[in-house]
């Protein structure tokens, strides 16, 4: 039996998650990048405008929000030049790829996060938020907390890079 490479370990621990929104993996296999994009879509409230993120005012109607974690080739890309452009970015060792407690405790900690973050953009779309700007913040310290909760032995277990 081979062994599950990191796109499909991504895959199937994504398809795991309970989640309303939608979740898409891209591959940049020339690049050596794969995002996970989130989207969440949620109804605003009549005679509540909101500004979505392409500019457009939304009046009582689908309000959508977009994302994106990164996972990047440490060997080919400097990661860090992109973390302001996405929620947050893990980088992985070339060929070697990704270990698994890093994976395991992402999609542990994603559970909560994205149903947190569901419901703030509901709160901030109808209303009741007092922010005036809605933003994702991906937890460190929490991810990180998580991390430390993992089997010691999932540290040397890693998913490769995919050879398609």
């Amino acid at each position: 039996m081979s062994q599950i490479n990191m796109l499909d370990a991504i895959g199937d621990k994504m398809d795991a998650l309970d989640f309303d929104g939608d979740l898409s993996l891209n591959w940049d296999k020339d690049a050596h990048v794969i995002e996970l994009e989130i989207t969440m879509t949620v109804q605003s409230e009549s005679g509540i405008e909101v500004e979505d993120q392409s500019g457009e005012t939304v009046d009582n109607g689908p309000v959508e929000y977009q994302d994106a974690i990164l996972f990047y080739d440490e060997t080919r890309l400097h990661g860090e030049d992109y973390a302001d452009d996405y929620l947050a970015v893990f980088g992985f060792n070339g060929k070697k790829g990704i270990d698994k407690a890093t994976v395991d405790a992402l999609f542990i900690y994603l559970q909560d996060f994205l149903d947190d973050s569901e419901s703030d953009l509901m709160d901030f779309v109808d209303g009741t938020s007092d922010d005036d700007t809605f933003v994702l913040n991906f937890d460190d310290a929490a991810f990180e907390r998580i991390l430390t909760e993992q089997p010691e032995e999932d540290n040397r277990i890693f998913l490769p890079y995919p050879k398609y």
